[in-house]
């Protein structure tokens, strides 16, 4: 009882040292409030860009929002048949075809809205931190930073579901702070909507399950088994349902890929055991040495994954992460929670495949990296500077951070803003411009019903209004032509996006199939080609090598038709010719040419011509 009335003092007595005076508060309150808010809109303004986001996600929730607010369910629209969608979970589809009851369909708009989001999620952070350290300076500082980090702006300004996360994941544990757990659970309306909260994230992003998780420990720790019971409960009945409907649909396709060795090379096959230990281990490197670094210090450049990991990369890594620990470490109230969701949060993360690199898999949690970072440092510099002068105290050391802060804020954001905004400004590049005006062909030009195959297909359709589908990724080329054939494609896309797929798997059924894709518009510099697909033309049949090579079939784009042996890549031995007026001919063939006894048919079979060929030339009649 003595310890705790000691530790109560001694808290009281750091929230004091910690503190102005009651106006000079007031007057720091309000300063930071206007700095904050006039940092933000300067900021969103100058980066905000009304183009569609390039990346094709954005594309499929807009399509799926789309789909949800025209009352045809969570399907894609966009594919012939509209198909169930059990790709994306359903929650920010949701937002969105909320808000186009409500607002409209214009892309700016919706645009708009995640920045909406990061504005709440900057306000609501202010107060977390605050109510976690006692700090108003340390609140300040992230929140600053917070609004002027690249990869926060960028998310901001396109249709995509991690600010809306952002958002809800940190109005969960604000509500977890403010629950009181004494009181009994079915009178603790804060505590019902908390499940309410959680399971939405967790429909938002399936990395909800982290702050589900961590919860749920800390629940567990402090022994609040009604709470944690009914934290189970809720979470489950409300999760069920997509769980269901994930599983009726053949599971779902998030954790298909997750087995997999590469889900953009599915050739290569799934994972062993030890290729687990493998990827976690090349996951949590990449991590500490390059996303965790690129996410809190605001780099822009993207860093070559595929290049080996310096040793200027692990310290700089290690020695952030170093911080950011000691900086968690020293949080006074609700350690275990934030302890807790970023364990959860990261190891997740850490089984998933080495090729979705890149920070946008940490958005969410890069203003929390960027408060412990924060905290850390304030915890240092104050450590050192009372060992060296005793006489300083702590807020006197924290008004001198947030002034350092301020003074060199503007080289700090300055690459950032000037990024955002010349990219906001740009046209598109040539290729996603070639691909775009390819797209608005298919708008004009071809029949509603039509498909049209392309690496994208989500963005392609949001300029073609027309249906798409993808290409299949295999090596096999046959495959590839039955694929597009049995998802009836009428226009294929080669395009110049760079992206290694094309190469690697269409532009082998084209090479090896070229009547079968007649290119009907090129636009160059870089040549994008659109082509029809007729898969009855050219030759289907056997092969050796690259040669067609035993039995096959050629149709020409007349109708003529031959069926027979091939040798290295021409007609040679046995064989029928199918004219275009259903009459046949039938013969032997040497080096492509009819050669010897040709017997001419009509359409029923009847013979009209019995001849002898030299070189493919009737020279006389053969006799019967």
């Amino acid at each position: 009882m003595a310890k705790s009335k000691e530790k109560a003092k001694r808290n009281k007595a750091q929230v004091k040292a910690a503190s102005f005076n009651f106006p000079t508060e007031m007057v720091v309150r309000i300063a930071y409030t206007i700095i904050l808010l006039f940092t933000f809109f300067y900021a969103y303004n100058t980066a905000f860009d009304k183009k569609i986001h390039l990346g094709g996600d954005n594309a499929g929730y807009y399509i799926l929002g789309k789909a949800l607010a025209s009352g045809q369910g969570y399907t894609n629209i966009h594919i012939k048949g509209h198909p169930p969608h059990n790709h994306f979970p359903p929650g920010y589809p949701a937002i969105l075809a909320t808000a186009i009851t409500f607002t409209s369909d214009n892309v700016v708009t919706l645009k708009k809205l995640n920045g909406l989001f990061l504005f709440l999620s900057i306000g609501l952070l202010f107060l977390i931190l605050y109510k976690l350290t006692d700090n108003i300076h340390i609140a300040f500082v992230t929140g600053l930073l917070s609004i002027l980090n690249y990869h926060l702006l960028s998310y901001s300004v396109i249709m995509m579901s991690e600010i809306p996360f952002l958002f809800f994941s940190s109005l969960c544990p604000w509500l977890f702070i403010i629950t009181d757990f004494s009181i009994p659970v079915y009178k603790n309306w804060k505590f019902i909507v908390l499940i309410l909260l959680l399971s939405l994230t967790y429909y938002i992003r399936s990395t909800g399950l982290a702050l589900f998780a961590g919860i749920a420990i800390v629940l567990a720790l402090r022994k609040h088994w009604k709470y944690l019971a009914t934290l189970f409960g809720g979470f489950l009945l409300l999760g069920l349902p997509w769980y269901i409907r994930n599983k009726s649909l053949g599971g779902n396709a998030y954790m298909s890929q997750l087995s997999m060795k590469n889900p953009y090379r599915p050739e290569l096959g799934y994972m062993g055991f030890t290729d687990w230990f493998v990827r976690i281990w090349h996951n949590l490197s990449r991590y500490i040495t390059r996303e965790i670094p690129s996410a809190v210090f605001n780099f822009i450049e993207t860093p070559d994954h595929t290049t080996v990991i310096t040793s200027k990369e692990w310290m700089i890594g290690l020695l952030l992460v170093a911080v950011v620990l000691f900086g968690l470490f020293r949080i006074k109230k609700h350690f275990k929670i934030i302890f807790f969701y970023l364990l959860a949060y990261f190891g997740i993360l850490m089984l998933w495949p080495e090729v979705w690199f890149g920070s946008r898999f940490i958005i969410p949690l890069i203003p929390l990296l960027t408060f412990l970072f924060i905290n850390g440092v304030f915890e240092l510099v104050t450590l050192i500077v009372h060992k060296l002068v005793p006489t300083i105290k702590a807020p006197m050391v924290h008004v001198a951070l947030v002034l350092l802060t301020l003074f060199s804020i503007k080289s700090y954001s300055n690459n950032t803003l000037s990024y955002l905004k010349f990219a906001a400004k740009s046209e598109y590049p040539d290729n996603y411009r070639n691909y775009f005006d390819l797209a608005k062909w298919i708008r004009d030009n071809s029949p509603d019903s039509s498909i049209t195959s392309c690496r994208k297909g989500q963005l392609f359709y949001l300029f073609s209004k027309k249906y798409v589908t993808n290409f299949k990724s295999t090596l096999n080329t046959e495959e590839q032509v039955e694929f597009l054939k049995e998802k009836g494609v009428n226009y294929v896309i080669f395009d110049q996006l760079g992206y290694s797929s094309t190469g690697r798997y269409l532009y082998p059924a084209i090479k090896r199939y070229p009547e079968k894709f007649k290119v009907i518009k090129m636009i160059k510099k870089p040549d994008t080609y659109l082509m029809e697909f007729h898969p009855e033309l050219g030759y289907w049949g056997e092969w050796e090598g690259d040669k067609q090579s035993g039995y096959g079939v050629y149709v020409w784009e007349n109708g003529q038709r031959f069926e027979g042996k091939w040798a290295n890549g021409k007609r040679e031995g046995p064989g029928k010719l199918i004219l275009p007026n259903g009459q046949t001919l039938e013969g032997n063939w040497i080096n492509d040419l009819l050669e010897g006894l040709g017997i001419l048919r009509d359409k029923n079979g009847q013979e009209l011509d019995r001849a002898i060929y030299e070189h493919g030339l009737r020279i006389g009649d053969a006799q019967k």
